[in-house]
């Protein structure tokens, strides 16, 4: 099994931490981990599990097995990040799936986040094509500024005197 990661109509961001990857032809904005977005990347159809096991290892400088690496490309396959007919879910039934969660929890969680985007066209529809979009509104509006603070000491020449 040679998994192909599926890139057409699909738009990337890098970020520090993850990639975030919007879905045009389903609106469905995908969030990455380093090492969902490494095996992502790196699944052009001509490496194995193994192989992505290792370069992966290599880019993140950590240690990746191959079940991690199988977690991984079934999260993405369920995301319809893969070519269709990639055969993930079979093999990642050969592994222990208690394992592979196991690892996720120590992780942290799992890695690849998927929500669903408004369409475009919904947003677009009450404006006209050059009006920006609304401003939020503060619901809570910002707390005045202090008085402020005299810092002449009382007995000064210069302190405020009072009038009789």
């Amino acid at each position: 099994m040679n998994p192909l990661a599926r890139k057409s109509d699909i738009f990337t961001e890098n970020l520090p931490e993850e990639v975030v990857l919007y879905d045009k032809t389903n609106n469905k904005v995908h969030c990455l981990k380093k090492t969902a977005a490494a095996i992502w990347e790196s699944s052009d159809g001509t490496r194995t599990v193994d192989d992505l096991a290792h370069l992966v290892e290599g880019k993140l400088g950590a240690p990746v097995d191959r079940k991690l690496v199988l977690q991984a490309l079934a999260e993405l396959e369920k995301a319809g990040l893969l070519e269709a007919g990639s055969g993930i879910d079979s093999e990642v039934e050969s592994t222990s799936r208690r394992e592979a969660v196991g690892k996720l929890v120590m992780a942290g969680s799992a890695l690849v986040a998927t929500i669903v985007a408004a369409a475009p066209k919904a947003h677009a529809s009450n404006r006209g094509p050059s009006t920006p979009p609304p401003l939020p509104i503060c619901h809570n509006p910002p707390d005045p500024p202090p008085p402020p603070i005299s810092h002449r000491p009382p007995g000064s020449p210069f302190a405020p005197r009072k009038r009789f």
